[in-house]
């Protein structure tokens, strides 16, 4: 019983540090900013639409939960996040405006010779089925 009474006294009341909860860290938005600014640009590689509009909803939502903090840090804004989602988008789409075969037809014309080694995806993919 002394072993107990003799362990009880050693502790000294000015060494005791009392518990103080910490502030939960205010939620981070690196991975909506990340993705907000590597899509557009996959999109724009890949030409895939998908991705593209992917990168515009990722990119709108990254500009709606701005906060003030996230505004004064070096990151960049919401509106050139979306800005750059929607050219990725115009990108995917440009196709639809400037055809393949426009573009080498063109170039026959003014090279004078078959520009056929000068295509875009979406031309050959067109070859491909018509042979």
């Amino acid at each position: 019983m002394s072993s107990s009474s003799s362990s009880a006294s050693k502790k000294r009341a000015n060494l005791c540090v009392p518990y103080v909860a910490l502030e939960a860290p205010a939620p981070s938005d690196e991975i909506s900013g990340l993705l907000a600014s590597t899509l557009p640009m996959v999109a724009m590689f890949l030409r895939n639409k998908l991705i593209a509009w992917s990168a515009v909803l990722v990119s709108v939502q990254s500009w709606l939960n701005e906060t003030e903090a996230s505004r004064s840090e070096a990151s960049q804004p919401g509106w050139i996040k979306l800005v750059m989602s929607l050219a990725g988008l115009v990108v995917c789409y440009m196709d639809l405006l400037f055809p393949a075969k426009a573009v080498n037809g063109a170039l026959s014309s003014i090279t004078g010779r078959d520009a056929s080694a000068v295509t875009t995806r979406l031309s050959m993919a067109a070859r491909a089925t018509a042979e």
